[in-house]
């Protein structure tokens, strides 16, 4: 298939700042990006092996030709990119943080994009497959980027959206990763409605650590804890345990929509022009 859906000054961008030494590592050693937390947990921490499970079990239910266009926005450190490529997707990464891209190309050849959300490198109607999760609670008009969405996939092409929620959440994580907002779940499914998106599935997830989060999230605020990510706060038995009862979720998730959550999962459907 190849890249002709793609702008080439975007990719001459990647290939040129991939290949550079950009950040000096004495500095970010000292104090962690949250790019660089994430880079160093992702493959064992339950936060994101969970999720990972989560998207495989969505992925092998949606009906789209698995050789289509996807593009993986806001990919981050690439925790999401192995699963659709193991799903058989033509998966593309997408990122504006060129440092996050560079962690990426550690990991495996996935193809990689430096771009922006609000003005996807993309044609119109060229790709059948977006992931955008945890993304739109970072832009400042997150209408745009549904817009674009709509704009970039193809006719009756599937959107796959993760937002965290409630206001009373919010912690250090939403500060120390950029997060404009937290959403209800009426919020997004009207903002993704309105942006021209039938909801195929829609339902909080994380319920059963709800509780354990919310507390969690009080007792940093209230002791003044100053952390760089709140996926540095974990053991190998919190570990053990989060996994094993967020990865319950998981099993009932196809039948069953939680009725509160830490975050939501709306998967979409472009409608049809009209």
């Amino acid at each position: 298939m190849g890249f002709q859906g793609l702008n080439p000054v975007h990719l001459t961008i990647i290939v040129t700042y991939a290949t550079r030494k950009l950040m000096d590592k004495s500095k970010t050693n000292n104090n962690p990006s949250s790019y660089e937390v994430e880079s160093r947990v992702e493959s064992f921490h339950w936060w994101f092996v969970v999720r990972r499970k989560l998207l495989r079990s969505i992925l092998s239910s949606i009906l789209i030709p698995r050789n289509c266009y996807t593009l993986d926005i806001g990919c981050g450190t690439g925790s999401n990119l192995g699963e659709l490529v193991s799903a058989g997707f033509d998966a593309i990464g997408l990122d504006r943080s060129i440092y996050a891209l560079t962690l990426v190309r550690k990991k495996g050849g996935y193809p990689l994009l430096a771009g922006d959300l609000n003005n996807l490198p993309f044609k119109t109607k060229s790709v059948g497959l977006i992931i955008a999760m945890d993304i739109f609670e970072h832009l400042e008009e997150d209408k745009e980027g549904i817009s674009e969405c709509y704009r970039t996939l193809s006719e009756g092409g599937i959107l796959i959206v993760t937002v965290p929620v409630f206001n009373f959440l919010w912690g250090i994580q939403d500060v120390v990763t950029g997060h404009k907002r937290r959403y209800s779940r009426k919020e997004i499914i009207n903002k993704l409605m309105e942006g021209g998106f039938n909801i195929l599935k829609s339902s909080y997830f994380n319920f059963l650590l709800f509780f354990p989060i919310l507390m969690a999230r009080r007792m940093i605020h209230l002791l003044g804890l100053k952390i760089a990510s709140e996926n540095e706060i974990n053991s190998p038995l919190i570990n053990f345990l989060f996994k094993a009862i967020f990865s319950m979720e998981v099993y009932v998730f196809k039948y069953f929509s939680f009725p509160f959550g830490v975050s939501i999962l709306c998967i979409a459907k472009k409608r049809d022009d009209e």
